[in-house]
């Protein structure tokens, strides 16, 4: 019969449940992306006063740093970040620690403008109107 509507089987059913549902998990692990390429490396500051710190960004939203005092360590972090992009290489980054060692103090989340300049090779991080600028090693 021609224009009659068929309820599908069972097995259709499940079928597109199936596609549906992994269509709906490739959105959301797409629309999970935190960071990009732009800011990952290894980052190196000197802060003066002895003080240096020592990070990594992965692109895949992971980060750990270390932060010496006369060569000794004195903070050492891991932890996640959520990249903001908003153009020519600025933005907003997010760094939530998961894991951490420190001398003194506490650790929270930080949020920070960041401008990536000198073809890449400088990452400047700006909190509380305080910059700090990194080179990649």
């Amino acid at each position: 019969m021609v224009g009659v509507l068929q309820k599908p089987s069972l097995a259709q059913e499940e079928t597109l449940r199936a596609l549906l549902l992994s269509g709906l998990v490739l959105l959301s692990i797409s629309s999970l992306a935190v960071a990009d390429e732009s800011v990952s490396g290894n980052w190196h500051t000197s802060l003066g006063s002895g003080v240096t710190i020592n990070m990594n960004v992965s692109p895949d939203g992971a980060w750990s740093s270390e932060t010496f005092q006369r060569n000794q360590v004195v903070r050492q972090m891991k932890g996640t970040y959520k990249q903001m992009p908003s153009n020519n290489g600025t933005g907003t980054l997010i760094f939530t620690p998961t894991q951490s060692a420190v001398k003194s103090g506490t650790v929270e989340p930080e949020t920070d403008q960041y401008e990536t300049v000198a073809n890449g090779k400088q990452l400047k991080l700006t909190s509380d109107g305080d910059t700090m600028v990194f080179e990649k090693r």
